[in-house]
């Protein structure tokens, strides 16, 4: 009855999954910790599912099942995650001909549903120490590459760097813990 319980979660999990990436992230972790995985199960199940090719409820689904229950409940549990969200394209495109609705208008009700699961995926993944100094350099790598034209990857390398290099020294400094 497990292999059930995995493919209605991920069933569920695909019915919301429109933002695709790590707007999901938040979702899979309510669903499956602690069910199926512990809190640093899960943090390694994301990695490795960001690190394969393929979106990360399909991977997370795949991998899963393959845990609980080999290579037919990965497969059912692949299957159920992408089954609705196939359905609903086809829907979609269907109904947009035969109502003619504008594409843009779709897709602009479908980023107010996705930036609520990125909000969630960010609380999902926010740092467990409560350092003060990492939650500014954060929102600091945020503002340089939102706000400049220095590309995101450069901005959260840079934060990386001057955390491993002066961390310690302005935690020293403003007397904090970390």
């Amino acid at each position: 009855m497990q292999i059930l319980e995995i493919i209605w979660t991920f069933f569920k999990i695909g019915i919301v999954s429109f933002g695709g990436g790590w707007s999901i992230v938040g979702i899979i972790r309510n669903e499956v910790v602690p069910r199926w995985v512990d809190e640093q199960g899960f943090l390694s199940l994301i990695a490795i599912a960001q690190s394969t090719p393929g979106p990360i409820a399909l991977n997370a689904a795949t991998m899963i099942g393959w845990e609980h229950g080999g290579f037919f409940s990965a497969l059912a549990a692949t299957i159920s995650v992408v089954i609705f969200p196939v359905i609903a394209i086809l829907a979609a495109s269907y109904l947009a001909r035969f109502l003619k609705l504008r594409a843009v208008a779709l897709n602009e009700s479908l980023k107010t549903g996705s930036i609520a699961m990125m909000l969630m995926a960010l609380w999902a993944l926010k740092p467990t120490s409560g350092d003060p100094l990492l939650l500014a350099m954060a929102l600091g790598a945020f503002a340089v590459a939102a706000f400049t034209k220095v590309n995101a990857l450069w901005a959260i390398l840079g934060s990386g760097a001057l955390n491993a290099i002066a961390g310690p020294a302005i935690r020293a400094l403003l007397g904090i813990g970390g």
